[in-house]
């Protein structure tokens, strides 16, 4: 392994879905030295960020194995790679004709973002646990029957907690993840932790009502944002699945993902050289 004082770490993004599994495994295979089966579990999942960090040789391999397959990608310094893992949770905020405001839990204004400065709106729903409500005590016929059994040394058959409860389904939670830059903060709203009352005249008893418009209001107003697949299906403007997501950490992910590809499509696009600072090497 390289000297970690000598040598720079890079961490490898892949922007596609791969069509050739068996290749990008095999490549991956080769320059990491990692297990197949371990190297096809992650390439399935793919598009994200591989999890391991990359010498400089690695991560070009990497994008050379990967552009002759035509899958997109970059390779990011490790000390230059976005985190966003202390998004702040925030429960107060109004979308005003300036800016977005955020409020603090005693009313005082925390933070103010003019519109031009948010960077990525990501939204979604976040899976929550079905709940299991207290289950009613098992019958004395059925009590009996397991003291029986335990005295003829048979063995008792358990009382299963969950069969018995009746099980309550809960449906996903609302989310949204919000990045500024200069300087660059990530904000987070959850549907059912937020104050609405900016609404005003729409605002509704339903905190399911008012996140949506809450979201609608984000995307209207930061025209300059990219706004992510999620987004636009969380507000019906595609798939319902592309919203979805397991956890928060997953939906934090996933912004950070994106956020990476509107960097790299707006580079691309552009037809700009990559910075000379070595932040970052593509893939073209």
């Amino acid at each position: 392994m390289a000297n970690a004082t000598s040598e720079p770490w890079y961490r490898l993004v892949v922007f596609d879905e791969v069509d050739d599994l068996p290749a990008v495994r095999d490549l991956f295979c080769k320059v990491t030295g990692l297990h197949p089966t371990d190297a096809m579990q992650w390439v399935a999942r793919a598009p994200g960020v591989w999890p391991k960090p990359l010498t400089a040789a690695q991560a070009r391999d990497l994008l050379d194995g990967l552009y002759v397959l035509g899958v997109a990608a970059e390779a990011w310094l490790a000390a230059k790679f976005p985190e966003l893992t202390t998004a702040r949770t925030i429960h107060e905020a109004a979308c005003l004709p300036e800016g977005f405001r955020v409020t603090g839990l005693r009313g005082e204004p925390t933070h103010w973002v003019p519109w031009n400065k948010i960077e990525l709106i990501a939204a979604g729903r976040i899976a929550v646990e079905d709940e299991f409500l207290a289950p009613a005590p098992p019958k004395w016929t059925s009590a009996a029957g397991a003291a029986f059994r335990a005295l003829t040394f048979r063995n008792p058959h358990p009382f299963e907690r969950k069969r018995r409860a009746p099980r309550v389904p809960r449906d996903p939670v609302g989310a949204v993840v919000l990045i500024r830059k200069d300087p660059r903060v990530a904000f987070r709203v959850v549907e059912t932790a937020m104050n609405y009352s900016y609404l005003d005249d729409r605002l509704s008893p339903s905190a399911s009502a008012n996140f949506p418009l809450f979201v609608s209001d984000l995307v209207a107003r930061a025209s300059d944002a990219y706004v992510t697949p999620s987004t636009r299906a969380l507000l019906g403007r595609g798939d319902p699945g592309a919203a979805e997501f397991p956890d928060s950490q997953a939906l934090l992910d996933y912004a950070v993902h994106r956020l990476l590809w509107s960097w790299y499509t707006r580079d691309r696009d552009a037809a700009r050289e990559p910075p000379g600072d070595e932040t970052r090497l593509d893939d073209d």
